[in-house]
């Protein structure tokens, strides 16, 4: 067997094996043999036909097609074995020729990562701080969830009134684009529609009125809309003091309730700035190091993208089939749609598992163990089922902890902590801050 070597891109190798004529013969007869013993020939048993005869009632051809798949299987192994490649998958057979017998296979190897001088990478770590104004935002939503608001069986829509309208608008063919009934405090709240205040002013409790209004982002349209005003209220807010500030929590005066917004403003900011420089520098590590792949593994990746955006429709009471048809596309089309998202998964991935493997890191099988069993809880999986599903899902998650550890590794360098090599702890979620309860508060808006 002689073998010869041809380096392609995107690490791929092409392997030409050329099988020797005794190897042939040798094969052909022990497929002979097989057809003797499985079919009948007649004028002997099963098994007693020679050689010849079998050739001749088959034919040559039938007996070196089975023949050459025997071989194609067998003289592959043993070419990956002599040249001690580890292929990523299965190798594609691009060409067989008959005389002498000799294959072609395109052999997908594993993909390749050089990040580079990754230790040396720094980026400014500059959180921002909370200002004034963003203080006050948070006071004056605290405010409004606890303003005192009393309802009016008579009167007119005025300026600094809660006003509660039903609303239905229609587009020039008329048909309903919005129908709902909203509630805002005019002249200090953004209503749904531009124009709305505007209109609704000096309206009576009952009373209806049609008028036009621009379509919102669009002014050359307009909206027919008839509006209800179903309810008015005095609207209090009281004021910015200390008793505000007992009134919203353990506090004894408003300025321990300033520097706990404050304080809560600062960590919410924190940890999206965390998010988005911990995104900075994958992007930066990224581009910096040198990936190569299969175009295999590509592949297989848009094939997973697939299978998510089937299990999204499929929430939604939709199929895929469908879904093309909605665009107009082919599946083609949506598959070289993908293409650039799938080769930026399989690079930062890439990326982010050779940085755990240069830099030694590790996940701990407690901590793999503990997050597979709360997931079976969530699901409920049965006792047989997660037999089936366990080292398939304990796998991801152990994938998935090793890039968060490695992330926050890269953060680390980038900060140029790098000495920091304690293993990040999963911690549970405190009790909602100030400003997180103001922001999800069901004050109208």
């Amino acid at each position: 067997m002689r073998i010869t070597t041809e380096t392609l891109p995107q690490r791929q190798v092409a392997l030409t094996i050329e099988v020797d004529p005794e190897r042939v013969e040798k094969a052909m007869r022990q497929v002979a043999r097989r057809f003797a013993e499985r079919y009948d020939i007649p004028g002997f048993r099963r098994g007693k036909a020679p050689y010849e005869i079998v050739v001749r009632t088959f034919g040559r051809e039938v007996i070196f097609e089975e023949a050459v798949e025997v071989l194609s299987q067998e003289v592959y192994r043993e070419a990956l074995d002599q040249l001690g490649l580890d292929p990523y998958g299965p190798g594609q057979l691009e060409r067989v020729d008959p005389e002498p017998l000799t294959f072609r296979v395109i052999v997908p190897l594993k993909p390749e990562v050089r990040l580079g001088d990754y230790r040396s990478m720094r980026l400014p770590y500059e959180p921002p701080e909370p200002t004034a104004e963003e203080v006050m935002e948070v006071l004056e939503r605290l405010r409004r969830d606890h303003a005192i608001i009393e309802p009016l069986s008579e009167g007119v829509a005025e300026p600094g009134m809660m006003v509660t309208v039903a609303l239905q608008a229609r587009d020039a063919e008329g048909k309903i684009v919005l129908e709902d009934e909203v509630s805002f405090v005019l002249g200090h709240e953004e209503p749904p529609l531009p124009g709305l205040a505007e209109r609704i002013a000096g309206m009576a409790l009952n009373e209806k009125r049609q008028f036009e209004l621009p379509w919102p982002g669009d002014e050359s349209r307009v909206l027919q809309v008839e509006a209800v005003l179903t309810g008015i209220a005095r609207y209090f807010l009281p004021d910015l003091d200390d008793a505000l500030a007992q009134t919203i929590g353990e506090f004894e005066t408003l300025e321990e309730l300033k520097a706990k917004i404050r304080q809560d403003l600062a960590a919410h900011k924190r940890r999206q700035y965390d998010a988005e420089y911990a995104e900075r520098a994958l992007e930066a590590l990224v581009d910096q190091a040198e990936v190569e792949f299969p175009p295999q593994m590509l592949e297989e990746e848009i094939n997973d993208l697939l299978e998510d955006l089937e299990r999204s429709l499929r929430r939604r009471g939709k199929d895929l089939e469908s879904y093309l048809k909605e665009r107009n596309q082919t599946m083609e089309a949506l598959r070289e749609e993908l293409r650039p998202q799938a080769e930026r998964r399989i690079r930062r991935g890439l990326v982010l598992y050779q940085l755990a493997q240069e830099e030694g890191l590790s996940v701990p099988e407690e901590a793999v163990e503990q997050e597979a069993q709360a997931l079976r809880q969530r699901v409920q999986a049965s006792e047989e089922a997660w037999k089936n599903l366990e080292a398939q899902v304990s796998a991801t998650i152990r994938s998935r902890l090793l890039a968060r550890r490695a992330l926050e590794r890269l953060v680390e360098i980038v900060r140029g902590d790098v000495e920091v090599t304690a293993e990040a702890e999963l911690t549970s979620e405190a009790e909602a801050p100030v400003v997180e309860r103001a922001s999800t508060s069901g004050a109208p808006k």
